[in-house]
């Protein structure tokens, strides 16, 4: 059904049309009837207007006429009485009551007429009849008329007595005008002789004439003869009408003109005017004793509310509501009729459409239906019928529905079994075609006031009881068991597969409770659990973490994980629960865990096999490259050129063997995915200065140009692991230099694109100009042991494990590597890390500074923690050492550049800066390179820490073990930069030379031929020579016989290095001045470093004064060799031997004890892998149970990460992995063994 409203018709308008006339018509008559009263009323107040206009003038005329008797009143006093004195005058004024009777008169007045000879008679009886001083005209006249009394006598009026009226015109014009009618004359408007201060003051003056007693007054003339005086009265306009108006004068607005006088103002009303615009106005000419007087009377507000008129309006805005209200009323009657009509109409639509709806809802109904009488007889059907009955629609109406379905009873008795439910019966149908169908039908009761009417649906069961049997099938056909149990635990149902499952037949579970599927043993408790279950039932999965277990019918138990789900039948809840059998899965599992257990046995194996091949492998290369270096450097000279030629290439091969055994350990050990990243704060710039340093030597030896640069957008100070990003970049840039015969090698670092968070994508750009890769070769070179081509591998060398390695170390650290080259134009390797910003905050404690105490060598010591610095500096005092401390590692670094420290020690977090960053840049520089540096901290130590000269204490550490630090620092003096003799003629091989020999700690002098060398050598003293053979000016060994006679050379420690092969005479001459050859091999820089650094490292400072042969400080010494190898013992026996040190060896652990017992040596060589009693066990016991204080140094083909802690956890003082050079082990058995002395 609809439930909008529809949009308002036509006949919905109408109301509102017909409310909005009426109100217009209504309105409309009501305000023009309003304007007619209006008007009307307007017209009688207008006439009402004007007839008090005249009434004011005719006050204005009576009180002017009563002001006229009483002047009259006062002319008998006059001419009855021969002389009046001023008492006189007061008492007749006083008994007229002017003021009360008559307002409005400002003064009434006496003014005698007298000729000039009468003048000064009549002032000077006036001035003696006491009335004090009169004043006598100024102006001489013929005539005078002289103000004699005036009342009331107020100081205003007494001013105006001796006033002569004739000398201002106005008055003179009305009293000549009195004195020839006789008649009181009114004068123009004036000034008033009592507002003579006030000129603004208006008035008039009305005169009445007196005349002798007894005179004849027939004409003019005669008149003016016998005129004695005047008596007159003064008026102010206003005081004049508001007398005459009394309370009525707020009412009015009154100007009055004098027409006589051209319309002079005698009262002006300007000011009420502008105040207030009068709504009635009227004019009126009043003639008054000769003047004739314009009266101008306008109504004022007060006049105006007195009429009412907001009655009037008020009485209007009632007849426009009543107006507006009905014609609402009438429209909303319209409006409400013709609602009630639309909804008329449109209920009866809407009932023809829903009975429209209604009649193609059956007919397109999917079931048959069917609507019938209270009889069964068919009253209408839908199509679906039609075809269902195979009956045409007319030959269904009227029939019986007990026709088609004969079983069927009467429907008021089928309703009221079936009740309001929607509950159906099954029936089987026959249609008119024949045979029977089945259906289910459902019926529905219809009342009205007509009676009862069935609606019947008939549903056609053929579909769904074929469906029902697919169902089963399916059922009986799905892999897994399913169970439908009822709300009584009883199973409703069961599948093939449950049969089959479970060994039970499908008609023994039905009917029976679920529980007998389960282990007898859970049957009871799981009653209680499946009630739970079926009072809040939701899908669930059971098995999944824990096993789950069902019995068969033979009593053996199946492995099963079961999903149940809720299923709702009527008011009846259902539970399917599916069955999985998870036998196999539990075989695979099982097979699994074997197979993983197999793989981690194959992962230790690999392991082992690869300590074992690092082990063998590198005990055979030991005794290989021992005595083939032996051989090589021919000290005794008994060999051949060409014998020690052969040697020489024995020994090179060793150690490429050495270099590929180390690789295959790197990469397996990325691989395996035990590589731990240290991520710290590191410096970039400090980074390319060190590889510049680093790589620029094997640069220069080509004549390549190497370019390393820090782009402006790359910050400094960095979070990343600086071992690994470095052995990329060596990497890289060693092969870019390797395969590359001019031109340059260049490393870029720069700034890429911003990361997610706080990360920074760098890019490290190494780019040459080398031979180049082609397209098809750029994947197969990053692959382990691949190279271009095979000729590249021969003429280059290497083992192709470089790149491998770099691509392994680039993905840990979630980068990414990309190579840009073609054959003949270079090769470019971009490689792409994200790294954090490191930024450095000012430490709070930064203001404080570095705090020196004690004398003596100075130890630096930098720890922020100030209590525990405190002891620190407390137990160097106690060692007698100076200390200076500081709390951040910028001022360690300010202070280590400005002076020199016996020995350091530091705490790895600092508030600053980390103290790894500062432990390099100590390493970094040749002056502290060989300074003892303590760690004490209380981080770890890293698992692959392998730094000599330095020792490493994690905090808390003991007294004893704190004191035992500055005893290690007595032990180990400070060092001095060793002066050392560098002579080469070639520049760029001089300055290498001596820029590596400055890096390593040593104050170089430099020579470029012997001539220089010579005079150097005459100055002072060196404690090494580095001596080229080839010299331009003369022979090398010429050289050194000439250095010999200035200061003899025995002891001296010589390096002779050159690029010429040494004969056998040469090598025995060599021999007397104990000298060390070093062949120049071209590119092959690492020989030549090993070669040098291998000598130049630890030559002590005390052969500064006076150097001493290493052999000689080595002689007598006792070494006890712990070796299971006949081959290490015999190689490592002779090399022994030749430096003068006696052996004694033994072959195991258990037999090292006995010899240790029997006394006698001063140091222990101790191989770590040996039957019967091995390395570490040995050591352990020597150190711990038989009080062994000699160094033991550990000596093993182990290599692998963590042999060294392993070692030295044992007891072990030092450790070296085989092979050992051979200046490398006498210098640590010189070393050990002069520290065991001084203990």
């Amino acid at each position: 059904m609809d439930d909008k409203s529809p949009a308002p018709s036509l006949h919905m308008r109408l109301p509102i049309a017909v409310s909005l006339l009426l109100l217009l018509v209504l309105n409309g008559v009501v305000v023009w009837q309003w304007r007619l009263l209006d008007a009307r009323n307007e017209e009688a107040l207008q006439q009402r207007f004007q007839l008090e206009v005249q009434g004011i003038g005719q006050q204005v005329e009576t009180r002017m006429r009563a002001y006229e008797m009483t002047l009259r009143g006062l002319s008998g006093l006059m001419i009855g009485s021969d002389q009046v004195t001023a008492e006189e005058w007061q008492e007749a004024v006083d008994q007229l009551q002017i003021e009360e009777r008559y307002p409005g008169v400002l003064a009434l007045g006496w003014a005698r007429r007298l000729d000039r000879e009468q003048l000064d008679t009549f002032i000077r009886e006036v001035r003696e009849g006491g009335r004090g001083i009169y004043p006598a005209p100024r102006e001489p006249a013929d005539e005078y008329v002289l103000v004699d009394f005036v009342s009331p006598p107020t100081r205003q009026n007494r001013q105006t007595e001796g006033y002569d009226m004739l000398g201002d015109p106005n008055r003179r014009v009305a009293i000549e005008t009195a004195r020839r009618s006789g008649q009181a004359v009114l004068s123009a408007p004036l000034t008033l002789r009592q507002d003579a201060d006030d000129n603004h003051l208006t008035g008039v003056l009305l005169y009445l004439p007196v005349y002798a007693r007894d005179a004849r007054l027939q004409d003019p003339e005669a008149r003016s003869q016998a005129l004695t005086g005047m008596v007159y009265g003064a008026f102010r306009s206003q005081e004049l009408m508001a007398g005459i108006l009394g309370p009525q004068s707020r009412l009015f607005s009154i100007a009055i003109r004098d027409q006589s006088a051209n319309g002079r103002e005698l009262l002006s009303i300007e000011q009420l005017e502008a105040q207030h615009a009068s709504r009635f106005r009227q004019q009126l000419e009043l003639p008054l004793y000769g003047r004739i007087w314009l009266l101008d009377v306008a109504s004022t507000p007060l006049y105006d509310a007195a009429l009412g008129k907001g009655h009037s309006q008020f009485g209007l805005g009632l007849a426009l509501c009543a107006a507006s209200l009905l014609a609402l009323l009438i429209g909303g009657y319209l409006y409400v009729r013709e609602r009630e009509l639309s909804r008329s109409r449109r209920a009866t639509e809407l009932l023809r459409e829903r009975e429209e709806r209604f009649r193609q809802l059956v007919e397109r109904l999917p079931v048959a239906t069917l609507l019938c009488d209270a009889q069964g007889r068919i009253e209408m059907a839908n199509l679906r019928a039609v075809e269902l009955l195979n009956c045409p629609l007319a030959g269904l109406q009227g029939e019986r529905v007990r026709r088609f379905i004969p079983v069927l009873g009467g429907l008021a008795d089928l309703a009221d079994e079936l009740g309001d439910t929607a509950a159906t019966r099954d029936y089987d149908l026959c249609p008119d075609s024949g045979g029977a169908l089945p259906i289910s039908l459902s019926l529905c009761a219809l009342k009205d006031s007509t009676g009862t009417t069935y609606l019947l649906n008939l549903v056609d069961l053929r579909l769904r009881k074929s469906a029902d049997e697919r169902f089963r099938l399916v059922v009986d056909a799905s892999p897994n068991a399913i169970v439908l149990v009822d709300s009584r635990g009883q199973i409703a149902m069961v599948n093939r597969q449950t049969e089959q499952l479970f060994g039970h037949a499908r008609d023994a579970l039905l009917g029976q409770p679920v529980e007998m599927l389960l282990p007898e043993a859970l049957r009871k408790g799981h009653v209680p659990y499946r009630q739970g279950y079926q009072v809040s039932p939701e899908p669930r999965r059971m098995g999944g973490n824990r096993d789950l277990f069902g019995q068969h019918r033979d009593g053996h138990l199946i492995p099963l994980e079961v999903g149940l789900s809720p299923l709702h039948s009527g008011g009846e809840v259902l539970v399917q629960a599916v069955i999985i059998d998870i036998s196999e899965r539990k075989a695979a599992e099982q097979r699994l865990r074997e197979q993983a257990e197999q793989l981690v046995l194959a992962n230790r194996y690999k392991s082992e096999f690869l300590a074992n091949m690092s082990h063998e492998l590198r005990t055979p290369l030991n005794s290989i490259l021992i005595l083939s270096d032996q051989l090589r450097q021919n000290t005794t000279g008994n060999l051949s050129e060409k014998q020690t030629k052969h040697a020489d290439i024995v020994y090179r091969a060793g150690s490429d063997l050495l270099q590929l055994i180390n690789n295959i350990l790197d990469l397996a050990k990325v691989e395996s995915g035990r590589m731990q990243l240290k991520i710290e704060p590191m410096d970039l710039q400090e980074m390319l200065v060190e590889l510049d340093a680093g790589m620029r030597p094997m640069a220069e030896l080509k004549g390549l140009r190497l370019q390393t640069r820090l782009a402006d957008a790359v910050p400094r100070l960095v979070l990343a692991d600086r071992v690994r990003l470095t052995q990329i970049l060596r990497n890289l840039l060693s092969n870019a230099l390797k395969f590359t015969e001019q031109g340059d090698v260049s490393l870029l670092v720069d700034a890429e694109r911003q990361g997610e968070g706080e990360l920074e994508w760098l890019s490290f750009i190494v780019q040459d100009s080398g031979i180049g890769i082609a397209a098809d070769q750029h994947e197969l070179i990053f692959q382990a042991f691949q190279q271009i081509d095979g000729s590249t591998s021969r003429r280059f060398g290497g083992t192709g494990l470089g790149l491998a390695i770099t691509r392994q170390l680039v993905q840990a650290l979630d980068g990414e590597i990309e190579l840009r080259s073609a054959p003949g134009q270079g090769a470019c390797f971009i490689v792409r890390l994200p790294v954090q910003i490191a930024t450095v905050q000012e430490p709070a404690t930064s203001g404080a500074q570095p705090v020196r105490r004690g004398a003596g060598s100075t130890v630096l010591i930098v720890e922020d923690d100030a209590n525990f610095a405190a002891v620190l500096v407390e137990e160097a005092q106690a060692h007698g050492f100076a200390s200076v401390h500081c709390r951040t590692g910028l001022q360690a670094l300010t202070l280590l550049q400005q002076e020199h420290f016996s020995a350091v020690v530091l705490d790895i977090l600092l508030p600053d800066i980390s103290g790894w960053q500062l432990f390099r840049r100590l390493r970094s520089q040749a002056s502290y390179r060989h300074v003892p540096v303590h760690i004490i901290s209380c981080v770890p130590q890293p698992a692959d820490w392998n730094e000599d000269g330095t020792r490493y204490l994690v905090k808390p550490i003991s007294q004893d073990d704190l004191a035992a630090v500055f005893v290690r620092l007595q032990r180990d003096s400070d060092t001095p930069q060793q002066a050392l003799l560098l002579v080469e003629d070639v520049p760029v091989e001089r300055e290498h030379y001596r820029e590596y020999l400055q890096h390593l700690g040593f104050a170089v002098h430099a020579c470029a031929d012997g001539s220089e060398a010579l005079a150097a050598y005459r100055e002072q003293s060196f404690a090494a020579l580095v001596v080229d053979l080839d010299l331009p000016d003369q022979d090398g060994f010429a050289l050194l016989e000439q250095l010999d006679q200035i200061r003899p050379l025995a002891g001296q420690r010589i390096v002779v290095n050159t690029g010429v092969d040494v004969s056998q005479r040469h090598l025995q001459l060599l021999r007397r001045f104990s000298a060390v050859v070093v062949r120049k091999q071209g590119d092959d820089l690492q020989q030549l470093s090993q070669a040098v650094q291998g000598f130049l490292e630890r030559v002590p400072a005390s052969t500064l004064s006076a150097p001493e042969p290493r052999a000689r400080r080595l002689q007598g010494r006792r070494v006890l060799l712990v070796d299971d190898d006949i081959r290490n013992v015999y190689a490592l026996s002779a090399l022994l031997d030749e430096a003068g040190l006696q052996i004694s060896t033994a072959k195991d652990g258990a037999e090292a004890i006995e010899r240790f017992l029997q006394g006698g040596h001063d140091l222990i060589l101790m191989d770590m892998a040996m039957p019967i009693m091995d390395g570490y066990t040995a050591t352990r016991l020597l150190k711990q149970e038989h009080g062994c204080q000699i160094p033991i140094i550990a000596l093993t083909a182990h290599a692998m990460k963590g042999d060294r802690d392993k070692c030295l956890a044992c007891g072990a003082d030092d450790y070296l992995a085989k092979p050992v050079g051979q200046d490398e082990l006498l210098e640590r058995l010189l070393h050990w063994l002069e520290v065991g002395s001084a203990g």
